[in-house]
């Protein structure tokens, strides 16, 4: 696991809530920023952000009241057929 804060929790009313301390949100930057930058045209793109229980190191295993989610899949979508 990163040495940082960085956890995706969904409270009882099905709201979502995102905890980090200053280097995780400043991983969570770098993660949508390489993915927009790597975006081709015309494509999609996706990153996988995962705690250590599935495989990952993105993101917290502690709780800050919510149920912690395991997985968050970002996706990048680039080109005018994707646009409303």
């Amino acid at each position: 696991m990163e040495n940082y804060l960085l956890s995706f929790e969904q409270t009882d009313d099905y709201e979502l809530i995102i905890h980090g301390d200053e280097e995780g949100l400043k991983a969570l930057c770098n993660i949508l920023n390489n993915l927009i930058k790597n975006t081709r045209e015309g494509c999609f793109n996706h990153n996988h952000l995962m705690t250590p229980d599935w495989g990952g190191n993105e993101l917290s295993t502690k709780s800050m009241g919510g149920k912690v989610i395991n997985q968050v899949k970002v996706y990048c979508w680039k080109g005018k057929e994707f646009q409303k």
